[in-house]
């Protein structure tokens, strides 16, 4: 793109105007580090390694030797970060004849902007295996261990090879809009979780929040926080376990689709590199050019701690 220029922005030379509006809307909130397991690394690149445990103990008859077992090792699942970068340009005729500097400039706050630019990108990245992206198996989907081909939300999670676990679900066993009886469904497959080797894991199967979109926001909250069920006309105590509920804006190309998580999960965020921002001149065409870059990954390495409805 050409610098920003005097003559694409005449009204920022009049005199008359008394503020700009659009520019800059607030303080932002960040929701991606909510569901996202937010860490730092250095390395071009980081693998997780799936593995498990000893099974569950056998019987020994009498006479017999005790039965030994190996733990397993299984698969990896490799992040490997990208570079996000946004740049802007002025000429310093535009800089120095703008009028607006401090009441909303699209000129002086559009560095500024560059922030903006950037923590909206690390927001869409952040939030894609909750999307329409999380229950998909092709195409820009996010497989996970414990076999690296199975989608994030699923109904078919097999154990790790030689595990003597079963297949387990993460997904809805019908997809359905939030409601008393869909969560309670969920709620009830989510408890039953256990690792590969058929051993329960409560630290993990334990969900602790309910993740909506702004349209099931009052779902939400009546399903969770009325005193008696929300559902019937009958005078029913509520005992619909009291979730945290976590209305999340970037959930927005499936609004009726609904997520539980636990507080341990394996959903991460890494940063290679924060956003930096610098700015510079090409002293020869006289124009100021602004940059911000960072880099990152993210993806769920495994689902557990994860469930997912796409809604109806």
């Amino acid at each position: 793109m050409p610098p920003s220029l005097t003559t694409g922005f005449a009204n920022h030379m009049a005199p008359g105007v008394r503020a700009v509006i659009g520019t800059n809307l607030g303080a932002r909130q960040s929701y991606y580090s909510l569901l996202n397991n937010v860490e730092t690394t250095n390395r071009n690149y980081e693998d997780y390694l799936m593995g498990t445990g000893l099974p569950i103990a056998v019987e020994k008859p009498q006479g017999t030797n005790i039965q030994a077992f190996d733990p397993i090792e299984g698969s990896t699942k490799r992040l490997t970060p990208k570079v996000f970068a946004i740049a802007m340009e002025v000429s310093e005729e535009a800089w120095d004849d703008d009028l607006y500097a401090g009441k909303g400039s699209a000129i002086r706050d559009g560095a500024n902007g560059l922030a903006d630019s950037v923590a909206e990108r690390v927001e869409i990245e952040g939030h894609r295996p909750w999307t329409s992206e999380g229950f998909a198996t092709s195409g820009n989907f996010f497989p996970v261990l414990p076999d690296n081909s199975v989608a994030f939300f699923s109904a078919s999670h097999p154990p790790i090879t030689g595990g003597q676990g079963v297949v387990q679900s993460n997904l809805a066993s019908t997809n359905a809009d939030l409601s008393v009886t869909s969560l309670r469904a969920g709620l009830t497959q989510f408890r039953k979780y256990k690792n590969d080797q058929g051993i329960r894991i409560p630290g993990i199967a334990q969900p602790a929040t309910l993740i909506v979109s702004p349209d099931d926001e009052w779902n939400a909250n009546e399903i969770i926080k009325s005193p008696e069920r929300p559902d019937t006309g009958n005078r029913v105590t509520n005992v619909t376990p009291s979730l945290s509920i976590l209305v999340d804006p970037y959930l927005s190309d499936d609004t009726d689709a609904w997520f539980l998580q636990s507080k341990k999960h394996y959903a991460y965020f890494l940063w290679r590199k924060r956003p930096v921002l610098d700015s510079f001149d090409d002293r020869r065409a006289r124009v100021a050019i602004h940059t911000i870059l960072c880099r990152f990954s993210n993806a769920p390495v495994h689902w557990l701690g994860n469930f997912g409805s796409a809604g109806t």
